[in-house]
């Protein structure tokens, strides 16, 4: 599942993403992916911005440790964060923090590394 409020963000890591095979679902609030039947069911994994508009990424990761057994692993994006939030993000349990624009290496590597961790 891949939720960010910016559509060509959404558009070009979905694309990305199938074009590596994985199979896709974009959102373009936390809201909205919580709505879906996939979020508490079928999400492997989860790359969410950190700042969305309404809930923000940090509360949709401590909502999905609630619902979810077991969470989703999820990776935070952001082109806004300051020095902080990554290590909070992680100390919280976050896969990983990449920051905009996203090192499309790296992020295939936490995909696979957390991917795999799943099975």
């Amino acid at each position: 599942a891949l939720i960010d409020d910016e559509r060509s963000v959404r558009s070009g890591l979905s694309n990305l993403l199938q074009s590596e095979g994985y199979a896709t679902d974009t959102f373009d609030s936390a809201e909205v992916f919580l709505s879906h039947p996939l979020a508490l069911s079928g999400a492997s994994l989860v790359i969410a911005d950190i700042k969305l508009r309404g809930m923000t990424g940090i509360e949709l990761f401590e909502k999905l440790r609630l619902l979810a057994m077991p969470p989703p692993p999820i990776l935070f994006i952001s082109g806004h964060a300051d020095e902080n939030m990554p290590r909070y993000a992680l100390s919280l349990g976050a896969a990983a923090f990449l920051r905009k624009p996203i090192n499309i290496d790296i992020l295939l590597d936490h995909i696979q590394r957390e991917l795999t961790r799943r099975q």
